[in-house]
């Protein structure tokens, strides 16, 4: 399956973003309103810059002198050019080997010939449909094993 699919597939394609001048208290605040774990971080003039995940407010706070939650977007994102990324057209399979091995929950999909963002992937979309195309697998070879001919007698 290609990731163009899954991204059609899904519930909520909702892209949600956040200007990378706020703080860090804003983005706890969407993350919690919105149930989310990630989101696109933008410059003044709506340009990707990168990527805040809940990860970062946990990993980049932590040495912060002063109150945390008052450090810019900017001070912890990752900027877009450390972002591991997939292309509308990639497969299914190459989504899971990225995440799994560069231990990423989020990944950003986009089409390269109009170099705009599509959507996110979570790990939770990947599982998923991961999960859903193996139940049909086991579901048609369970018929295969009681029928193995067709024959209908």
């Amino acid at each position: 399956m290609k990731l163009i699919e899954l991204l059609e597939k899904k519930q909520n394609t909702e892209i949600y973003k956040i200007n990378m001048n706020k703080t860090v208290r804003d983005a706890i605040e969407m993350f919690n309103k919105l149930r989310i774990g990630s989101l696109i971080v933008e410059d003044n003039n709506s340009k990707l810059q990168g990527i805040v995940t809940e990860r970062d407010v946990l990993y980049k706070c932590d040495s912060y002198d002063g109150n945390p939650k008052d450090m810019k977007i900017a001070d912890i994102m990752t900027p877009k050019e450390e972002l591991f990324i997939a292309t509308k057209d990639e497969r299914l399979n190459y989504a899971m080997r990225v995440m799994t091995n560069k231990r990423v929950r989020h990944l950003p999909i986009i089409d390269e010939d109009e170099d705009r963002l599509l959507g996110i992937l979570s790990i939770g979309d990947i599982l998923k449909e991961v999960f859903e195309e193996s139940e049909a697998e086991v579901k048609v070879l369970r018929e295969y094993i009681k029928n193995p001919y067709g024959i209908n007698i």
